[in-house]
């Protein structure tokens, strides 16, 4: 399958200096003054790639699904999608490709990195927005949104505005090969489980 991958990169990195310009606050106690040195963090680190839809294959295939990113911007995949909503297990990527091409966002987050606050926040975005499907990925970054052929890497927080700016562009993409149709009424029910389909029976333990 070809790929075209235009890759368009917003490396921002933090800035360094001297503690000379750095700001410092004095205080005085019995020992003699002291200096504490606050350092700001930098913005954030965002890198963005775009693939083009036509370039990228939609068949739906048996298992196992093989994709080129990790999460997955689309590719071969299962026939079945994933009940968009927010998640606190992996999900199957086969299945999550699939909602993609219905144009769910697929937010990833590393739970390790992002903290109870982050988690907080993926929830309440869920809950606003019934095309966002969020769950845990083993990636290095906090945060890694991801929609059919398109995806932001981001050391910055869940609803930062890269964050927001690329759902609102990503999200329900009328170019999708099945631009529209739902995020419900297959498999996974939030938050805990991802394998029970819509008639209650369980996706067999060969699609992982």
């Amino acid at each position: 399958m070809r790929r075209l991958l235009v890759i368009v990169a917003l490396v921002a990195a933090a800035c360094s200096g001297s503690d000379a310009d750095e700001p410092a606050a004095n205080t005085t106690d019995e020992s003699g003054p002291t200096t504490t040195t606050v350092t700001e963090a930098g913005p954030p680190t965002t890198v963005s790639l775009v693939v083009p839809v036509g370039d990228i294959s939609a068949n739906h295939i048996d298992p196992p699904a093989v994709f080129d990113q990790a999460p997955s911007i689309g590719g071969d995949h299962y026939p079945f999608w994933h009940n968009c909503g927010f998640y606190t297990v992996e999900l199957l990527e086969g299945a999550a490709t699939h909602s993609m091409e219905h144009g769910a966002v697929w937010i990833t987050y590393n739970a390790d990195l992002i903290g109870t606050g982050g988690l907080d926040t993926l929830r309440a975005m869920s809950e606003a927005n019934e095309k966002l499907l969020i769950s845990p990925y083993p990636h290095d970054e906090p945060i890694v949104a991801s929609a059919w052929g398109a995806q932001l890497r981001t050391s910055g927080a869940a609803d930062s505005v890269e964050v927001m700016a690329f759902i609102d562009e990503w999200i329900d993409n009328p170019e999708l090969p099945e631009a529209g149709v739902t995020c419900q009424q297959a498999a996974g029910v939030p938050p805990d489980d991802a394998r029970t389909l819509s008639d209650g029976s369980q996706v067999p333990d060969e699609w992982n």
